[in-house]
């Protein structure tokens, strides 16, 4: 059985890049430690135009208003779509570059996502279609210029996105810092959240919004110099002045992944990330948390060197989609549903649409 202890630059470069099949990836970060307040800042623009993704030219099937899709990192490469069902499996977009941990907006309508190759790492809006990918800072405030941004992450009412900025790739080391920032979607109003320092021992990743858009869950990484100890779930709070400093809310377990529900305060976690500790037999599962802390309630019982649970996110119904791992050396994934109670296990989409190795981020379309 392997341990949870890796050199940091290996552990981020795992944990916190989203490898496809035919190598691509995208960066993907965390940090806490010091958490200044929220400051508004358009001015001392820079430039951050990446290369756009190229779309498929096929004729693709329509993904009508009202339908459920799942969108994932499949096989081949770019975001993939599929029903629930397992039909209508679809690619849009795709090289140059990764297009990776893609969110839905809460409407249904557009799919944020990061666009990343080893010397960029950007924030990109597309329509279901791929027809009209953009991206969502071309110009930022000097002192965020140069960043790596990953984990985007829409608000409740679809006004904002958080996403997280990395110094420096973290798939070639440790990164010096990460920013934690909201962007208005209209205005491309960039209001800074929390800044950190991975010198302090944290770093943060993959924020989710509260369903009042009043605070964030994060993935609170840890680190004692250059060794990583695994993270924490933790939460940010609006304050009067701005927003509160990460409070964790478990203890540190290997390389969580996290949600908050959409209607409910219920926090969702696995304990362990696809990728972070790639042949490990230790037991990954998911969790339930209030975001007081109370009424922990484990969700899942597999067993160490059994089944895997990971990458879980809530459903606007309530149920729980999430990579379901199988497999010698972890190499089987699916893309699964479950019930918050743990019932009703059933795989959507098969490995030979994920891919051996994947790591799928999938995400359901919320419909009313």
């Amino acid at each position: 059985m392997r341990g949870l202890k890796l050199c940091a630059i290996v552990a981020i470069a795992l944990f916190l890049t989203g490898c496809q099949p035919g190598g691509q990836a995208s960066t993907s970060p965390s940090p806490p430690s010091t958490t200044a307040e929220p400051s508004s800042t358009t001015s001392g623009p820079s430039s951050t135009t990446s290369e756009a993704p190229s779309t498929t030219g096929e004729e693709l099937p329509t993904v009508g208003d009202g339908e459920e899709w799942i969108v994932f990192q499949g096989v081949p490469l770019g975001l993939s779509f599929t029903r629930p069902d397992g039909t209508g499996n679809h690619v849009i977009l795709g090289p140059p570059g990764g297009q990776v941990h893609p969110d839905w907006s809460p409407d249904g309508a557009e799919i944020a996502y990061t666009q990343s190759t080893d010397q960029s790492s950007d924030i990109w809006i597309t329509d279901p279609q791929g027809t009209n990918p953009r991206q969502l800072l071309v110009e930022l405030p000097s002192e965020l210029g140069g960043l790596f941004w990953d984990n985007p992450a829409w608000s409740p009412d679809g006004s904002q996105i958080a996403m997280v900025g990395y110094e420096e790739n973290a798939q070639t080391g440790l990164p010096p810092r990460s920013i934690l920032v909201t962007v208005a979607v209209d205005s491309a109003e960039v209001t800074v959240v929390s800044e950190l320092a991975s010198a302090d021992g944290f770093l943060h990743a993959f924020p989710r919004w509260s369903p009042a858009g009043d605070a964030m869950v994060i993935s609170l990484d840890q680190f004692e110099g250059e060794e990583y100890l695994g993270g924490s779930i933790a939460i940010i709070r609006r304050t009067g002045t701005g927003w509160s400093e990460p409070e964790s809310i478990t203890e540190v377990v290997g390389s969580p992944r996290v949600d908050w529900h959409p209607a409910d305060d219920l926090i969702v976690y696995a304990t362990n990330d696809v990728g972070a500790f790639p042949f490990t037999d230790d037991p990954s599962n998911l969790f339930t948390i209030r975001p007081d802390g109370t009424e922990l309630t484990q969700i899942t019982n597999f067993g160490g060197g059994e089944d895997r649970a990971s990458q879980p996110t809530w459903t606007r119904d309530g149920r729980i989609i999430f990579t379901h791992i199988t497999g010698a050396n972890d190499e089987q994934l699916t893309v699964a549903f479950i019930e918050a109670d743990g019932s009703g296990l059933e795989i959507a989409v098969g490995t030979d649409l994920v891919g051996a190795g994947n790591r799928p981020h999938p995400r359901l379309r919320p419909v009313a």
